[in-house]
């Protein structure tokens, strides 16, 4: 499976397909599971790290991360395939 994409196929696992088929059809889409992985990825450096710097920042990472969830969810609904 794709690095980009595994968080996101763990969280959405009947879009599998989908997901994958965007990856390779729609570059807004990749970047979108690139800002996703991203979020994914800085917030578990921040639970090790700890701290309330780093708690301001995981909140806003866990923000950020659900709105790419929903911009995500939106381009999977609104797929149709070729």
């Amino acid at each position: 499976m794709i690095k980009r994409i595994r968080d996101l196929v763990e969280r959405f696992p009947e879009d599998e397909g989908t997901v994958s088929e965007l990856m390779c059809r729609d570059e807004t889409f990749g970047f979108l599971c690139q800002e996703y992985e991203l979020s994914a990825r800085e917030l578990g450096r921040l639970d090790v790290m700890g701290g309330s710097v780093a708690a301001a920042e995981a909140n806003w990472l866990k923000q950020r991360r659900s709105e790419l969830e929903q911009e995500i969810l939106a381009k999977i609904e609104g797929y149709r395939p070729i």
